[in-house]
């Protein structure tokens, strides 16, 4: 999870870690997994921690035992090359999330690093071509609250060539609460 240079944002002592769940980054998993750390343990395996689920009062749950993980967001045979950043001015965690290296990415809110998540945009294809690796970073959020950037790598294909780094600006539409 990005929460900004040095992890100065940062919501408490933890360093948050997103991974579709499935053995390659290079095939689509069923779900994101959320793991934590503490930051001055990072270099400690056996200090990491995964979410297990929330109990009844919405409070998260975290276990030692990666086999006892649970997802923190499903959409079967979708999950690749997770990103999460707070956005701080909409006080929103945003997970933008890779389909298909063909061009299908979402892109999720939610208001805790473990959910529950809403779908803010999706697509199976948005025109760009085999893009994927979608990262919305920290420091180019703003100056107001539904504008960033949106990064991304992208292919060659005949007659079009994009750079292995591309940048587009987006702007994010609000709705009232329902």
């Amino acid at each position: 999870m990005n929460f900004g240079k040095n992890y100065a944002g940062a919501r408490d002592e933890f360093v948050y870690i997103y991974s579709q769940d499935g053995p390659s980054a290079y095939e689509s998993s069923d779900g994101v997994i959320l793991a934590r750390v503490p930051k001055a343990r990072v270099r400690d395996q056996q200090s990491y921690q995964f979410f297990a689920g929330t109990a009844s009062d919405g409070t998260p749950q975290w276990t030692k035992n990666i086999d006892e993980r649970h997802a923190v967001f499903s959409f079967p045979g979708h999950c690749q090359r997770a990103d999460v950043v707070y956005n701080p001015l909409l006080k929103r965690y945003l997970l933008a999330l890779g389909y298909n290296h063909a061009g299908g990415w979402g892109l999720y809110d939610a208001p805790e690093p473990w959910g529950p998540w809403t779908t803010a945009f999706h697509t199976d294809y948005w025109g760009l071509g085999g893009t994927h690796g979608y990262r919305l970073p920290a420091k180019w959020i703003g100056p107001n609250a539904t504008e960033m950037t949106l990064v991304f790598s992208g292919v060659q294909l005949p007659n079009i060539s994009y750079d292995a780094f591309c940048v587009r600006r987006m702007k994010l539409e609000l709705r009232a609460n329902r």
